[in-house]
C-alpha cells in the first residue's frame, strides 16, 4: 500500500501516455483541419496546434519530475482554446481536459 506522500508509480504512466495520446491526436489533427478549412485556416492556427503538440510531449516526459503535474495541467485550456482554429478542436480539447481532470482526481489525498 503507498502512502498519501506517495502515488502508485503505475499512476504516473497512465497520465504520460494521456498526454501522449492527446498530442497524437493533436498532430493528426492538423491536416484534418488544413483540409476541412479548405485553406482557410491561418498559419497562425496550424502553428498553434504544432506547438500544441510539442508541449503535451514534454509534459509527458516532465510529468514525473517536481512541477510536472502543474505544468501539464496549465497545457490542458490551451488545448480547449484550440477551438479558435476550429470548432472540432473544442470538444477534443474538453473530452481530454475531463480526462485529465479524472487523472487528477485518482492522486492519494494528503
Amino acid at each position: 500500500m503507498t502512502s498519501p506522500d506517495q502515488a502508485p508509480r503505475g499512476l504516473y504512466a497512465v497520465g504520460a501516455a494521456g498526454l501522449a495520446i492527446e498530442a497524437l491526436v493533436l498532430l493528426l489533427a492538423v491536416p484534418a483541419v488544413v483540409s476541412a478549412q479548405r485553406g482557410h485556416v491561418s498559419v497562425i492556427g496550424v502553428s498553434y496546434l504544432a506547438v500544441l503538440v510539442v508541449l503535451l510531449v514534454l509534459a509527458a516526459g516532465l510529468l514525473r519530475r517536481r512541477g510536472g503535474k502543474p505544468f501539464a495541467t496549465a497545457v490542458q485550456p490551451l488545448v480547449v482554446a484550440a477551438g479558435i482554429v476550429t470548432w472540432p478542436m473544442y470538444v477534443v480539447g474538453l473530452a481530454f481536459a475531463g480526462i485529465w481532470v479524472y487523472w487528477l482526481r485518482q492522486w492519494p489525498r494528503r
